[in-house]
């Protein structure tokens, strides 16, 4: 269905706004965002502005719900090709590290029970992060049924340690120097997370005794 023009102003103008808004929080935390300012920064009126996004709360919704779709997209998960159900996750693992480091997600604070309950409150944002959940579970269990993961994991397994390691390139806080590489660390830990759910090779039958030598 085609869209009028003004209808992909309206989307422009949203978008705008989203990427100003994850600009300031990047600088200076969710908590300092401050409605007028954002409003001064993309230059329209406060009145504009709360037209399209009434309270902090729709702003940071919108946001989340954007970058999950970004995401997803980035990661191609969904469209056709030959990648298994575990490539398909690393892919997204991939995709949300690499966006963090360049981003500073940190600055999000989305591990903060005040922030993470909003957004699962939020029906912008909850409708994204159950269908978001929804289609990691349908991976992890066809990871497993095709033997890619340890069968004694359960999908819940899969997605507790997916999202446990999205917290990766944070871990330690301040005490630790950045990620000077973001592809690097996006593939130490998605190294981390393929093995961590793999059948351990002494299960497998396979031998880590070394070769005799002739």
């Amino acid at each position: 269905m085609s869209t009028t023009l003004r209808e992909r102003r309206r989307q422009m103008l949203r978008d705008e706004i989203l990427a100003a808004a994850q600009q300031f929080i990047a600088e200076r935390g969710f908590a300092a965002l401050v409605m007028d300012e954002l409003a001064a920064r993309v230059g329209i009126s406060k009145p504009t502005l709360y037209n399209q996004f009434p309270t902090r709360e729709d702003l940071l919704a919108a946001m989340i719900a954007r970058l999950i779709r970004d995401l997803f997209a980035a990661a191609a998960i969904g469209e056709p090709g030959d990648r298994s159900p575990l490539e398909q996750l690393c892919d997204l693992l991939r995709a949300s590290v690499v966006f963090q480091i360049q981003h500073h997600a940190a600055a999000f604070q989305l591990w903060l029970p005040e922030v993470a309950e909003l957004l699962e409150k939020h029906p912008h944002s909850r409708d994204e992060l159950l269908k978001a959940q929804a289609r990691v579970m349908r991976l992890a269990a066809a990871a497993i049924e095709s033997g890619e993961v340890a069968p004694d994991l359960q999908p819940v397994d899969v997605i507790r340690t997916f999202s446990s390691l999205l917290c990766f390139p944070f871990v330690g806080g301040r005490n630790l120097p950045p990620a000077a590489d973001p592809e690097a660390t996006a593939e130490l830990v998605v190294r981390i997370f393929r093995q961590g759910l793999q059948v351990p090779a002494r299960d497998q039958g396979v031998s880590l005794s070394l070769p005799e030598s002739q």
